[in-house]
């Protein structure tokens, strides 16, 4: 089985959402020079902390390798041939002050992956918990979390969808770790060992820690989830119980209440909880910062395009009074002097006045602009052009 046939489909439909919003954000720094300059120092201040911390990691932890703790490298190389990763990323272990936790990252195509030595710790060296938290990481990677992760920055952070995502990412990749182990009681026992430690995992029931989901359905439950990057570890088991035995556990629904009060809220909620009203600020400053530079550039643009249109006339009728002057031996005095219907309809139809003088030997096209008029003109002799604003 494929790794992404093991992707849910709501992390599908969330995924073209962030896409969307991401884009818009995106092209907004793009066309705005100063949220270009900003968007690119930002992006060099996380390039430069991601290169401090890899270069951390590589110092201080410990490279799996057909030598180095070959029975775990063992288990990531089996992992990946599982779910088709072409090559195998580079995994380290590193201790962390008793913190249960694993990461996949990414940084300038270079893969990598990060097992708490506590979690694995916690992991019974006989069964195959481990496999579940190594087949869980290498997820992110076989579904390609990370090859977006940057372009969906601004969408992460997005309040209800960033974090919808998120947790639809991490319910993708427990199926990877399920895949990996092939057994649904052991792939539950390794989430329980993120909940209870690796001393009372294995007395867990686990039963009764997935009949936990009933009590996560209250208001502020609902909001604490909505703002969470990682579900309920009692719901990740149920998941994986609803994904195997179709509707063998009943999920309760969120508050709908606190979906409206989820942002405000979340100021107060650990972690990323937060980060909702931030990408708020972040957005708002971004927009005050595009959007006059958008409406400037498209200023800009019809002006230049109008100037365009006012040269390319001018110069059809320069061309056609030097024609007239060569037969009649005289500059034109009217319109009517002209043989061509097709400069004058253009003008017609674009609101130009003409304004002829064979004295002073000039033609002018006069337009309205900015509650004011307008006029550029052409010498007849010279072919020269100027313009100007019409005193009244």
């Amino acid at each position: 089985m494929s790794a992404l046939s093991l992707r849910i489909g709501k992390e599908k439909k969330l995924f073209f959402i962030c896409f969307a919003f991401s884009f818009l954000v995106w092209a907004a720094l793009i066309i705005s020079i100063v949220g270009l300059v900003y968007g690119l120092f930002f992006g060099l201040f996380l390039l430069v902390a991601h290169a401090m911390m890899i270069v951390h990691i590589k110092g201080n932890a410990v490279k799996l390798s057909s030598e180095q703790l070959p029975e775990i490298y063992k288990k990531v190389v089996a992992a990946g041939e599982v779910l088709g990763l072409k090559e195998v990323p580079e995994v380290y272990i590193m201790q962390a002050g008793g913190v249960l936790n694993a990461f996949a990252t990414k940084f300038l195509g270079r893969k990598f992956v990060v097992i708490y030595s506590d979690l694995l710790d916690a992991c019974d060296e006989e069964g195959k918990e481990m496999d579940m938290i190594i087949g869980h990481e290498l997820g992110h990677l076989a579904l390609g979390h990370l090859k977006w992760l940057l372009f969906l920055a601004p969408a992460r952070l997005l309040p209800w969808i960033g974090a919808a995502y998120s947790r639809a990412c991490e319910y993708s990749c427990d199926r990877c770790g399920h895949q990996v182990v092939g057994d649904l009681k052991v792939a539950s026992r390794g989430l329980v060992v993120l909940a209870s430690g690796g001393k009372y995992a294995r007395k867990v029931n686990l039963n009764a820690f997935v009949q936990q989901t009933n009590e996560v359905g209250g208001f502020w439950c609902s909001v604490y989830e909505l703002n969470a990057t990682h579900p309920f570890l009692s719901k990740r088991v149920a998941a994986l119980v609803n994904w195997q035995k179709p509707g063998a556990v009943k999920i309760p629904r969120r508050s709908l209440l606190a979906y409206p009060l989820a942002p405000m809220f979340g100021m107060a909620s650990p972690g990323a909880a937060g980060a909702p009203l931030i990408i708020l600020a972040m957005v708002g400053i971004m927009a005050a910062i595009a959007i006059p530079q958008f409406e400037a550039y498209r200023a800009k643009a019809k002006q230049a395009a109008l100037e365009q249109e006012l040269s390319s006339s001018l110069q059809t009728f320069h061309g056609l009074s030097v024609d007239y002057a060569q037969k009649n031996n005289a500059w034109p005095c009217t319109t009517e002097d002209f043989n061509s219907q097709d400069a004058l309809s253009l003008a017609a139809e674009k609101g130009w006045e003409i304004e002829m003088n064979c004295e002073e030997e000039y033609l002018a096209l006069i337009y309205p602009q900015n509650d004011q008029r307008h006029y550029k003109l052409v010498h007849f002799d010279s072919g020269q052009m100027e313009g100007g604003v019409l005193q009244n």
